[in-house]
């Protein structure tokens, strides 16, 4: 069987590629010519048509300073909706974008990130091999794995292929080659635990966690009662409602959930939750919690993670409410993830 091979030099054939609003151009870095992008989180399509349901994306991508993201686009549904992996100056991410915005605060942890040593500085060879279940990525010449996702959030369409970066990075000699359809393949990191909540091998989550939600509309003010409409909103596979989904992120908006726990008797427990980007909490209306969450490295990195913040909490028998008003304070992932600490009654 032959596969075909697309292959894309980057910076002398700008016509093969969707620029958009990138301000992407000819550029050189150590000697070799590249695409040179320098916007913030802005994806670059390519106009053919990828029509193979399991590829290669391949290029040589060159992160020249201390921030700066450059990655691979792919399975777009549109310009605001895509799957995207990047390679970051220390780690490897998956972060699907939504609504046109970020989610990284929400996916975290072994299935969506792989810690690297800094990468600043030097060409590296970038690969990721689309499957219909999943994604591989690689780095340079290792022959192993370093990240394997085995759920795309987009669901794993077909979609519009291109590439993506943040800040300043350079890219040259994309390949697009159809490969044969494969299964994905085992890591060790599969058997480990991604947030204490979910197991990685059987995605059975801890049933303290909160699933199932109600969603207002966004609002920037306040919440004008009676006016308002709700939605019902699940979980991610990781526990997290993750609002992007539902709304993009704006600086400034604003929704409140809200969630019934049932139990069959009053009994304290530990009530631990994450979040992002400021959170006010109530449990039986009475507020037990406020307080903000950012990407402010070194001392914040702004993930969304179960057990943040613990709180004890005295539980009434019968039914109990949980009501939170999430705020959006970046252009990145927002929502929360709750574990109440104690077993509904079905």
């Amino acid at each position: 069987m032959t596969m075909t091979k697309l292959f894309y030099p980057m910076w002398n054939d700008l016509n093969k590629l969707d620029l958009g609003q990138s301000g992407a151009r000819p550029g050189e870095w150590k000697g070799s010519p590249a695409l040179y992008m320098e916007q913030m989180n802005t994806a670059i399509f390519l106009r053919d048509e990828i029509p193979f349901p399991s590829f290669r994306m391949q290029a040589e991508v060159a992160l020249p300073e201390e921030v700066g993201f450059i990655g691979f686009v792919f399975g777009a549904r549109d310009e605001a909706n895509y799957e995207l992996v990047y390679l970051a100056p220390v780690e490897i991410q998956y972060d699907p974008v939504m609504n046109g915005s970020m989610t990284w605060q929400i996916y975290n942890g072994p299935e969506y990130q792989k810690p690297l040593p800094n990468t600043t500085g030097g060409w590296h060879t970038f690969t990721v091999e689309v499957q219909p279940e999943g994604a591989i990525v690689y780095l340079d010449e290792d022959p192993q794995p370093q990240l394997v996702i085995r759920n795309l959030q987009h669901g794993g369409e077909a979609g519009r292929v291109g590439v993506w970066n943040f800040l300043h990075s350079y890219i040259r000699n994309l390949t697009v080659e159809e490969i044969e359809t494969a299964p994905l393949p085992q890591l060790p990191s599969d058997t480990s635990l991604l947030t204490g909540t979910v197991e990685a091998d059987s995605k059975r989550m801890s049933p303290f966690i909160v699933q199932e939600w109600k969603v207002s509309d966004v609002y920037q003010d306040q919440l004008k009662s009676g006016d308002e409409t709700w939605q019902k909103a699940m979980v991610e596979e990781n526990g997290v409602l993750n609002l992007n989904r539902l709304y993009k992120a704006k600086p400034g908006s604003k929704v409140q959930v809200q969630a019934e726990v049932n139990i069959a008797e009053p009994m304290e427990s530990m009530l631990s939750f994450g979040f992002s980007d400021h959170l006010r909490m109530w449990i039986n209306d009475e507020l037990v919690y406020e307080g903000g969450w950012n990407w402010n490295p070194p001392s914040s990195d702004g993930r969304i993670r179960d057990h943040f913040v613990e709180i004890p909490i005295s539980w009434i028998g019968g039914q109990n409410t949980i009501r939170a008003e999430v705020s959006q304070q970046e252009f990145f992932g927002w929502g929360l993830i709750v574990n109440t600490g104690v077993q509904q009654q079905q």
